[in-house]
């Protein structure tokens, strides 16, 4: 008999390990990220390279997340979850040894490993204990991730106002150890190995055709879509805006605070976001968090008065809120619980492809224009984005009516 009891215990002490693991390595992760432009500029990368360097960890996880989800789905997660925290912890010590800017290149490249299995692991363990309201389980489950992501400019800034960026990325790396108490103390998700006797030919021939049956849902292309375009922007946004406010005068500690203020809002309103998607549906919380992310992009590019300058900020948390939960949710609404950390890889590659794309395109368009015409050709295109959603779903949503005419 099914103790409902005592396995709602166990969900949600995973729950809260995971949250926990998931709020310190990303702290610590995205304060040395804020750190990131600013200690590749010192040693004088120019805009398209500091574009290339904070976006270059994320092209490991193009290519792996899908083999890392699909390794999840057969192997322990908890195991490929020890092995990223140790790539968490270890990889900010070796910024101490950086001294030219290519060099970071290397160690960016190295540094993914530990988002690229983190993401679609963490994720693929909470939607398939929350099989029921996935939305508002994920937007939960995502306050770790935005705290982290609130906590990080903030802390970054302070300690960048004090101390070299290099004694930053000790304090990030010793962070990032602590993480191993929720991670070693649950093992409810520990899923045991008994594929010793496996063929690996056979396993790899079966995963290669699960990824190409997986690949025809149009879900996954829609998702795809959605998220590599915020993404674009999202990246961009991180890594520019708080050079540009701190070339047009302002100190780090308000550019900072303009990435914490929009997390802040995000973490406000995330769970918010999540049960809006489930109530509202999730095409139209998708699309007006695209909307504002756009406006935010024109905003920004006129506004640097510090009484209207957190405007954007406030936008960006909106749209953060209500495209994340609604896009995730979406696709694994349509996917097997035994493919899901697969569809969560394939969905985190193009996501990564979106992290890359922007920083190093906008890096270029910087070395070319004006930081304020930049944004707002990223506020163009995100528009652009926005339409092709609406009429790819919009044909989906026909091809679906005549055949269900048909019928």
């Amino acid at each position: 008999m099914y103790n409902f009891k005592k396995n709602l215990k166990a969900d949600n002490k995973t729950l809260i390990n995971l949250w926990s693991a998931e709020l310190i390595n990303r702290s610590a992760y995205m304060t040395g990220k804020f750190a990131l432009p600013f200690f590749a500029k010192g040693l004088g990368a120019n805009a398209a390279l500091i574009g290339t360097i904070s976006s270059i960890s994320t092209i490991t996880g193009i290519f792996l997340k899908p083999i890392i989800g699909g390794l999840g789905d057969k192997f322990s997660k908890r195991q490929l979850l020890i092995i990223a925290n140790i790539i968490f912890s270890v990889t900010p010590i070796l910024y101490l040894i950086i001294y030219e800017p290519y060099q970071l290149i290397i160690i960016r490249l190295f540094h993914g490993l530990s988002t690229a299995i983190y993401g679609p692991i963490t994720l693929a363990v909470i939607t398939s204990i929350y099989v029921n309201n996935r939305a508002s389980y994920i937007g939960w489950f995502g306050t770790a991730r935005t705290i982290g992501y609130l906590l990080g400019p903030i802390t970054g800034g302070v300690i960048l106002f004090y101390f070299q960026p290099k004694t930053l990325f000790i304090i990030t790396g010793l962070i990032s150890f602590l993480a191993f108490i929720p991670i070693l103390t649950d093992r409810s998700y520990n899923l045991p190995n008994n594929n010793k006797n496996t063929n690996l030919k056979k396993e790899i021939t079966i995963f290669i055709n699960k990824i190409i049956q997986l690949t025809k849902l149009r879900q996954i292309w829609i998702v795809g879509l959605i998220e590599w375009s915020f993404y674009a922007v999202f990246y961009s946004m991180k890594v520019f805006i708080p050079l540009y406010l701190v070339t047009s005068g302002h100190n780090t500690l308000i550019a900072g605070s303009f990435l914490t203020t929009s997390e802040i809002i995000h973490i406000l309103l995330r769970p918010l976001g999540g049960i809006s998607g489930d109530k509202l549906g999730y095409y139209p919380n998708i699309i007006f968090g695209l909307i504002l992310l756009s406006i935010a992009m024109f905003f920004v590019s006129y506004s640097l008065n510090t009484s209207t300058l957190f405007i954007p900020a406030i936008f960006i948390g909106i749209s953060e809120a209500t495209v994340l939960p609604s896009a995730i949710a979406l696709v694994s609404l349509h996917t097997n619980v035994n493919n899901i950390g697969t569809v969560m890889g394939i969905i985190g590659s193009l996501r990564n492809f979106g992290k890359v794309f922007g920083p190093i395109v906008i890096g270029i368009l910087i070395n070319i224009f004006s930081y304020k015409k930049v944004f707002q050709i990223i506020g163009l295109l995100n528009l652009g984005i926005i339409l092709s959603i609406i009429f790819i779903t919009t044909i989906f949503i026909f091809i679906k009516f005549n055949k269900d005419e048909k019928n």
